[in-house]
């Protein structure tokens, strides 16, 4: 985190902690959209210019959910949200918003609101930073609060803490471990239920139309990116953490918006025309990152950005489904979307995904990280290194914190680190 970061973030603590927390709002607000289209039209770098495109459009996104209060709906990341798309509607999503405070500098003094709130230590700091920003106003009250019951037990706690603390409407949907027809027809009706729910609390009305060509982004652009990464399986490109995260936002809550597909339409493009990597070429090591990724931590972060023997290639949470939508039958397709995902359920079915898209992308190696208060993941960790070790790809195990900087232990992280890849290029 550089001085010029570490600066502002002191400003906006100081804004909240002086009770001005609609000024820290607005300047938040005017920062994102500021930082991303600074980023969006800057030339020459690294960076394939769809990727400097993608931080514009999830800045602006992030920007709009919090400048006008009462207009955004707090979404969980795995809420299909083609629904609020096409009826206008903004969402804040607990997973990148707190990224964002993190890279804004001003973590603590939300997260140390929460637990003043008593809010446990213990408690995903994603969803914990979203308290408290809640508790000390700078998130603005909600139109209405939808969450999921997939992957992430924090949803059960944070969203239901917020829909009471703002007295919004709160609608939980009910995701089954197994994908069947059974399961199909009992999400699906749900999910009708979802676009009932959002019509009465947004006095909008859902135009079908507009929701079979939202629906017609969504399959486009993920029928793109699955074109992007088989271009990727065998080319470099240079590309820093964040990014990746940025694939995370703009594949899910983002997913069926025209940028979204303009993005993955130019990600596929730029792909194709960088070189292939060449039969007996040394290459550096192609590391597959499961979960979160903390990529505020400049330490990890630059290890792979200026790293000349290593790179990370793909996330498994970016792009956890192969499931086909289908404009035509939107909720049915939205359900098994959802069933399907590798992330619901038990953790052998996200170990075969991140198996199969480890031999997909030709990898070398496995991060498996350990953000501090995920439970499933944590719980997971030892059964998913063996099965990976045992099909032929090193696995390091790497505790951390996706989004407090309070949480983490720098110097051993960069230590095993350095370890694991230094293992990585004896093998190769």
């Amino acid at each position: 985190m550089n001085d010029t970061v570490r600066k502002f973030g002191g400003k906006m603590t100081d804004l909240v902690r002086s009770e001005h927390p609609v000024a820290a709002r607005r300047t938040l607000a005017l920062v994102f959209r500021a930082y991303g289209d600074a980023v969006r039209f800057s030339s020459g770098g690294d960076l394939l210019p769809a990727r400097r495109y993608v931080m514009g459009f999830c800045n602006r996104k992030m920007a709009d959910s919090i400048a006008r209060p009462g207009r955004a709906a707090v979404v969980s990341l795995f809420t299909p949200c083609e629904i609020f798309e096409a009826l206008g509607i903004p969402v804040m999503v607990p997973e990148g918003l707190s990224c964002y405070m993190t890279a804004s500098g001003c973590d603590r003094v939300f997260l140390e609101k929460a637990e003043e709130c008593g809010v446990p230590e213990t408690l995903c700091s994603y969803h914990k930073m979203l308290i408290g920003m809640a508790e000390t106003g700078v998130l603005p009250k909600p139109r209405m609060i939808v969450n999921t019951t997939m992957v992430c037990d924090a949803n059960q706690l944070s969203f239901r803490y917020l829909a009471e603390y703002f007295d919004v409407p709160h609608l939980v949907l009910d995701v089954p471990d197994a994908c069947s027809a059974g399961n199909i027809r009992y999400l699906s009706d749900q999910l009708r239920r979802m676009k009932d729910f959002v019509e009465k609390h947004s006095g909008r009305a859902l135009d079908e139309g507009k929701f079979r060509k939202t629906m017609l982004r969504a399959s486009e652009t993920l029928e793109n990116y699955r074109r992007c990464l088989s271009l990727k399986s065998v080319r470099y490109e240079s590309i820093r953490m964040t990014y990746h995260m940025m694939d995370a936002l703009a594949l899910h809550p983002f997913l069926g918006t025209e940028e979204g597909l303009k993005y993955t339409e130019m990600l596929k493009k730029e792909l194709a025309r960088l070189p292939l990597l060449q039969p007996g070429e040394k290459r550096r090591s192609r590391i597959l990152w499961v979960h979160m990724m903390p990529y505020w931590q400049d330490s990890i972060s630059d290890m792979f950005r200026y790293h000349a023997d290593a790179e990370v290639v793909c996330c498994d949470v970016t792009f956890d489904n192969y499931s086909v939508l289908d404009p035509e039958q939107p909720y049915e397709s939205l359900a098994r979307q959802m069933l399907q995902n590798s992330l619901n359920g038990p953790s052998e079915r996200r170990i075969r995904r991140v198996l199969k898209l480890a031999r997909q992308m030709d990898i070398d190696g496995i991060v498996y990280f350990c953000h501090w208060g995920c439970k499933q993941t944590l719980g997971a960790s030892a059964m998913a290194k063996e099965a990976f070790e045992q099909a032929g790809f090193p696995t390091l195990v790497l505790d951390g914190d996706g989004c407090d900087t309070r949480n983490v232990q720098d110097g051993q992280m960069m230590t095993r680190m350095g370890a694991f890849l230094e293992q990585l290029e004896a093998l190769r």
